[in-house]
């Protein structure tokens, strides 16, 4: 489920999670989850999908920001 922190801090680090100010991260562990719940500074997104991408998709998006050539392997912004 996401979860995401609504405190005060810009960040806080609990429960071997990093929460930065209304970003929501993925948590999959039961018991944190439960304790999350009980504090006011979190809000936990019931059914909500961690993910945008559709099952079986693939992000052909190098992390600089140039798509991959499908047939050399090679990013288009390495010219």
């Amino acid at each position: 489920m996401l979860v995401t922190y609504i405190g005060e801090n810009s960040s806080l680090q609990t429960y071997g999670f990093r929460f930065q100010t209304d970003k929501p991260v993925e948590v999959k562990d039961k018991k944190v989850l439960d304790k999350l719940k009980a504090r006011d500074d979190f809000k936990i997104h019931e059914s909500e999908k961690s993910s945008n991408q559709h099952k079986g998709s693939t992000n052909t998006s190098s992390p600089e920001g140039g798509s991959l050539d499908a047939d050399n392997g090679e990013g288009q912004t390495a010219e």
